[in-house]
């Protein structure tokens, strides 16, 4: 379940520029404590990975880099998505949420003012979506050292894919090998640095056909393209124009 929520608040929300990590606590904090546990220290196993198939999009609303704090203010209302597959922790959320309706976010006092749930139904085969958070994914070669992969070589489609096909298979969906992401050929890609806590992850913004069964592309709206979804990556949403 996907959901769209709206704060207000009295005074400019302060953030600092990468503020994934105080979103994704925010997020934590707000879920009852077995699901939020849950994401936290564990997710659901593949091999020798975890996916938590949750994820969460950048803030929008007016806003104003403030160069000499290196913060960014934010002028309410102000809104982001959240969805996961596992549709009672969403839930959990949500109804944490409207029980509680004033929050803090980071050093900010905001108050609820209203959350909206999307439906995204998917009734093909192939779906153009757009990010509304950066896809990152990335490889570690014995050397350990991180490369994170780029829209403009074939490898980064190859591992979105991959990636996208073992969601489907821990979410127990037959994909049957059928599952493709690439680039939309109106996508002007845009790289964005995002700084996770101290670690810099390279991810991209732009627009892609994913061809999979339904089921699949609904998994790849609620759950993320590429990798680190729970830290606040790979969110997309249908494009409709």
């Amino acid at each position: 379940m996907k959901v769209k929520i709206t704060f207000t608040s009295n005074s400019p929300v302060e953030l600092p520029i990468h503020y994934n990590h105080i979103l994704q606590g925010f997020i934590y904090r707000t879920m009852d404590s077995i699901y939020s546990n849950f994401f936290h220290n564990a997710g659901f196993p593949y091999g020798k990975r975890l996916y938590k198939l949750l994820t969460f999009s950048r803030i929008f609303g007016k806003n104003k880099v403030l160069k000499k704090t290196k913060k960014v203010a934010f002028f309410p209302p102000i809104y982001f998505y959240f969805s996961c597959y596992l549709r009672q922790a969403t839930a959990s959320y949500v109804r944490n949420l409207i029980k509680g309706e004033r929050f803090n976010l980071g050093k900010n006092t905001v108050y609820l003012e209203g959350v909206e749930v999307l439906t995204e139904k998917v009734t093909t085969n192939s779906a153009t979506v757009k990010t509304i958070s950066p896809v990152t994914i990335h490889s570690t070669p014995k050397t350990g050292r991180v490369i994170f992969h780029n829209p403009f070589e074939n490898t980064f489609y190859r591992l979105l894919s991959e990636n996208l096909l073992k969601k489907a298979k821990v979410a127990g969906l037959d994909a049957a090998n059928s599952v493709k992401v690439l680039p939309h050929p109106r996508s002007s890609f845009k790289r964005a640095v995002v700084l996770y806590k101290t670690h810099p992850v390279q991810a991209w913004k732009g627009l892609f056909i994913i061809t999979a069964p339904a089921k699949v592309i609904e998994l790849a709206l609620l759950a993320g393209v590429g990798d680190r979804n729970s830290q606040g990556f790979g969110m997309v949403i249908l494009e409709t124009s």
